[in-house]
């Protein structure tokens, strides 16, 4: 028989609840897994509660990493911010090791956010927008002992992605796409190097996918792309949304959006003038990052099509940008 190598395993359901040992749960009634991304998500559900633990990808984040995201979530819970929260097993810690095939992987057990994903209207938008805000403004005084090993700086959004994306433009494409690409990269570099942009906490993937709304108020959860970064790049992401997803929505929703972060917190000039920006780099990092875990989304997208959209529409931004 021929030796193999495994990229990434799916653990099943039996094995997850023999994991949740270690918790204050109680019986398990059921346990089902939910969906597979950068980190692998089951539904605990108990004869009181519903939980969700979440299995990190082999090679995404390591201890530290994680425990930064936890630092920054029990900081949230004591300003008593609206999100899903770490829960610790008997003995006090959060992460469970895993001895996976492919190498140590991670699990955590998380509140269950109850109610639904907000529907995309302007009512909504208002409290997502408020919702941002006050994560901004509860985590100016956030601080944490351990390493995120990123940023979300322009490195990490633009220059990484990049240098993944370039080679792949230039093989399906063309040099001269591949030469425009670039030359569009080092333009929207330049636009937000001349900038003054706040830096915080940032949730990194704020947008409706990543929220519940249950009596009238959002709850977030799914912090894992959560770093210190340019904070308008996190409001950008909600825009970003918009667009991609509910066009015919987005004018309204946009401008309910920033009411509610302004109700909250203010943008400055300069963030304000970068979120245009802010969207292109969110579609380099996107575009980046499914590059890298093929595991995760497979190879079988990266063709003339998709990569065609993708510079449609990071030059219909810059245009934007141009008119405004």
């Amino acid at each position: 028989m021929a030796n193999i190598s495994v990229k990434h395993t799916l653990i099943n359901e039996t094995s997850i609840i023999h994991l949740l040992e270690g918790y204050n749960l109680g019986p398990i009634s059921h346990c089902k897994f939910l969906t597979r991304g950068l980190n692998d998500t089951y539904l605990i559900t108990t004869p009181r509660k519903q939980y969700i633990f979440r299995v990190y990808r082999h090679g995404w984040r390591n201890e530290d990493q994680i425990m930064f995201e936890l630092d920054a979530l029990h900081h949230l819970q004591e300003k008593k911010y609206p999100a899903s929260f770490p829960i610790a097993k008997r003995d006090g810690t959060y992460l469970s090791e895993i001895e996976a095939p492919e190498g140590i992987r991670y699990g955590v057990l998380f509140t269950y956010s109850k109610g639904v994903r907000p529907s995309i209207n302007a009512e909504n938008a208002k409290l997502i927008g408020e919702s941002l805000g006050n994560l901004h403004h509860v985590t100016d005084d956030f601080h944490s002992e351990h390493s995120r090993g990123f940023e979300l700086n322009l490195n990490y959004l633009l220059d990484e992605p990049t240098s993944l994306i370039l080679p792949v433009i230039r093989k399906i494409l063309g040099k001269e796409v591949e030469g425009d690409i670039q030359e569009l990269v080092e333009n929207l570099k330049t636009g937000l190097n001349n900038k003054n942009l706040e830096i915080g906490f940032c949730h990194g993937d704020f947008h409706s996918r990543n929220m519940h709304k249950n009596k009238g108020e959002v709850e977030v959860f799914d912090f894992d792309c959560g770093a210190i970064g340019l904070r308008a790049y996190d409001v950008a992401v909600s825009w970003w949304n918009l667009l991609t997803n509910y066009g015919e929505r987005e004018e309204e929703c946009w401008d309910a959006f920033l009411n509610g972060y302004a109700s909250k917190r203010r943008l400055t000039k300069d963030d304000v003038d970068s979120l245009p920006l802010f969207i292109t780099a969110r579609r380099f990092w996107l575009l980046g990052t499914m590059l890298q875990n093929d595991d995760v989304w497979g190879t079988n997208w990266i063709n003339k099509h998709s990569l065609e959209l993708f510079v449609l529409q990071v030059k219909t931004d810059m245009i934007r940008e141009i008119k405004r």
